[in-house]
């Protein structure tokens, strides 16, 4: 740290301050993930309308997340050695332009082109927003700033599909949901440039560019605590990003469906599930006061019931009847749910604040990287064995054992983060 840190002001902000962070990130978390959202349910009639096979459908859906492993990075850079407010501002704005020129497609290499160009928006958001906000609250609520944070992400999705599947079926045009979701994200990302902010943390002389500071990106995999939650979320995110994009296609073919109907079943079933990251990162804060590594124990039983909830979907989906599937589709969302905010709580534990928006990176860089083989993946298999909803299902199957990856990662993970987690300490100061 610089050696006259002492004569800088520490950064705090009021409670109404930390407040307006906490809800202009949740806000475009949103945003950011109704974006994502609304081509799930547009898939199928785009298909239609544009002649598209399963797997240049898996494409369009891959490319989003190739966009954010390979931006997630340079990005993150930004992030971490500009400014938060305005590269957060920045990314909000080129990531719902993108989304208004998807609506405007008329080939699929268009789609490829713009939905690349939305992860690439994207890309540096999680990363950058999680990383603020671990120093905007005391590390006692970590969990429950997350899960709030994180509420973004499941209404997010269900405005995306639910809305997105009502304009489609009542317009028969699936571009307008990508007009309508484009708009709020310009304002909202108008308003992140106002936030307050805090100073970037350097080393003495150290500047914008520095050499060292790209070496120990590097060492963060030499806290084996970082590698298994890594590795643990490659895992979860290959089976279950290509679950979630599936999903209302899935519906639409093995229940013979409407965009609204598959759209409103999976939104609504997330809508249930906002209270779990609410309920999971509060109880997991409460359990980390009597058990040091509850947060890993909680990030394991989640991926526990996770592997099992998908599998029993899988297995059943299209030989029972749609109400059962309803039933399951919103245990699972409501397990799921937690993966964010506690991942996000265990890589703000373990990982220095001189490095934390470039670990989220490194983690979603990764991550998404190897998640964009999903969905191409599961097209490819569909169309090889026919389609309809028993090519997705073939896919999902093939893909299940990736899943189960994750419950192995996560619990190597409870033998190391304790020790790691207890060397790290926050200290920030304000931004000139």
């Amino acid at each position: 740290m610089d050696s006259n840190i002492e004569t800088k002001k520490k950064f705090q902000v009021s409670k109404g301050q930390s407040i307006a962070i906490l809800t202009a990130l949740t806000l475009l978390y949103l945003m950011n993930f109704a974006d994502r959202s609304v081509l799930s349910v547009a898939l199928q009639p785009m298909k239609i309308a544009l002649g598209l096979t399963d797997t240049e459908a898996g494409i369009i859906q891959s490319v989003f997340s190739i966009g954010v492993g390979l931006l997630t990075i340079p990005a993150s850079w930004l992030v971490e050695r500009w400014s938060r407010r305005k590269s957060l501002g920045l990314m909000a704005l080129l990531w719902s332009l993108a989304t208004f020129a998807t609506g405007l497609a008329t080939k699929l290499i268009h789609l490829v082109f713009t939905r690349a160009i939305v992860g690439i928006g994207e890309a540096g958001y999680n990363a950058g927003s999680t990383g603020w906000l671990s120093v905007v609250f005391p590390k006692e609520r970590r969990g429950l700033v997350t899960g709030i944070f994180a509420v973004g992400t499941v209404l997010g999705t269900a405005a995306g599909l639910i809305i997105g599947g009502i304009i489609i079926t009542k317009t028969g045009d699936w571009r307008l949901p990508f007009y309508v979701f484009a708009i709020p994200g310009i304002f909202l990302g108008i308003w992140a440039f106002f936030l307050k902010d805090y100073a970037t943390v350097k080393e003495a002389g150290e500047g914008a560019i520095s050499k060292q500071y790209l070496i120990d990106w590097i060492k963060l995999f030499k806290i084996p605590s970082f590698t298994y939650i890594v590795l643990g979320q490659s895992c979860w995110s290959f089976f279950f990003l290509t679950f979630l994009g599936w999903l209302p296609t899935l519906l639409i073919r093995a229940y013979n469906l409407d965009a609204a109907g598959a759209g409103s079943i999976v939104g609504l079933c997330g809508l249930i599930a906002v209270v779990g990251p609410l309920l999971g990162g509060f109880l997991a804060d409460r359990w980390q006061k009597h058990n040091k590594c509850a947060r890993a124990h909680t990030m394991l039983i989640v991926q526990i019931l996770n592997f099992v909830l998908l599998g029993v979907i899988i297995l059943i989906c299209g030989k029972v009847a749609l109400p059962i599937i309803i039933v399951l589709l919103a245990l699972q969302m409501i397990v799921v749910a937690n993966v964010n905010p506690v991942v996000m709580s265990l890589i703000m534990d373990v990982v220095p604040l001189r490095h934390r928006v470039s670990s989220f990176a490194l983690s979603s860089s990764i991550l998404y990287g190897f998640a964009a083989l999903g969905p191409w993946f599961v097209g490819a298999v569909s169309d090889a064995i026919g389609g309809g909803a028993t090519g997705l299902i073939t896919g999902f199957l093939w893909s299940l054992p990736v899943l189960f990856g994750a419950v192995v990662f996560y619990f190597i993970l409870t033998r190391y983060y304790v020790k790691d987690s207890q060397c790290v300490i926050d200290e920030v100061y304000h931004e000139k």
